[in-house]
């Protein structure tokens, strides 16, 4: 007898669920809402929402005024460092002419022509310096036969001096 008693009570629940349920009774589940109102939210997170909101902004504008000011403040290094080139220019101009004016001035014809405007005449003879080497080390001067000025050579001053072989 236990099929019979088993069956009833699986058709019971059977029909149980295919009952409608009263509108006084909870639900398992929430009823479908295709539009559901918009969640309640605290009354301070609007204040904070908006502060957050503003601020924002307010560092956007900022950062890009900065940019604005920097990128102003470039242009200007840029317009003074352009007016210093063209003042380096113009003086490298004005230094040229005067070193053209100085090589004018100290060229030889010039000098040999004031030199005998002022007077002096050119040599009748021109001698000229033999080549010195500069890498050829020179012998030590003679110290001990050189007397100071004013000083009266004694005794051991003149036995050094003639006993001091001549390297010359």
């Amino acid at each position: 007898m236990a099929p019979p008693a088993e069956s009833t009570a699986a058709a019971r629940r059977m029909a149980a669920r295919a009952e409608p349920r009263p509108s006084g009774s909870p639900s398992r589940r929430p009823p479908l809402r295709l539009f559901e109102p918009a969640p309640r939210r605290r009354p301070g997170a609007t204040r904070l929402r908006r502060s957050t909101i503003a601020l924002s902004g307010l560092l956007v504008i900022g950062s890009l005024l900065a940019v604005v000011a920097g990128d102003t403040l470039f242009e200007e290094g840029q317009v003074r460092l352009a007016a210093t080139q063209r003042a380096v220019a113009a003086a490298v101009v004005v230094e040229k002419a005067g070193q053209v004016a100085v090589a004018e001035k100290a060229a030889p014809p010039v000098v040999v022509s004031q030199a005998e405007a002022q007077g002096l005449v050119a040599p009748i003879q021109v001698v000229y310096l033999p080549h010195v080497p500069l890498d050829v080390p020179l012998p030590a001067p003679d110290t001990a036969a050189v007397a100071p000025a004013g000083h009266v050579a004694g005794a051991t001053s003149r036995t050094a001096a003639s006993s001091a072989p001549a390297s010359r």
